[in-house]
């Protein structure tokens, strides 16, 4: 059987590459698209595991793992919104993380904002 590719614009088809990036949706409901609850880690630091959830609540925020314990951290400031346990030790660590990959972070929230998002995009 023969397969034909034919190249497709950009403008057609950024659209639809940016809402596969957003996640999977699972419902339309008044003309928006519902999307399931998505992370991304976007780095892993000898056992720590930086995340970005979509969908989420102000401000924009990220969150940091360790064994069972996690923290949030606000993007704009690298300021603990909550958390406890082993994580917390290591938050100068976190902090010269955040200095250096801000743009990262930014980049990701951003990136996962579906439309239905309460909180949208990071701006500084």
């Amino acid at each position: 059987m023969t397969e034909w590719a034919v190249d497709v614009d950009d403008e057609l088809s950024m659209p639809l590459w940016e809402s596969i990036l957003q996640g999977p949706i699972f419902e339309i409901k008044d003309g928006k698209a519902i999307r399931m609850l998505t992370e991304e880690t976007v780095e892993r630091v000898n056992g720590l595991k930086i995340q970005i959830f979509s969908n989420e609540h102000p401000p924009p925020h990220f969150r940091v793992v360790y064994q069972s314990s996690s923290a949030n951290y606000d993007i704009a400031s690298c300021s603990r919104l909550n958390g406890s346990g082993d994580v917390l030790r290591y938050e100068k660590n976190i902090r010269v993380w955040w200095d250096e990959n801000k743009a990262k972070l930014i980049e990701t929230w951003n990136r996962l904002r579906p439309s239905d998002c309460p909180v949208g995009r990071y701006h500084e």
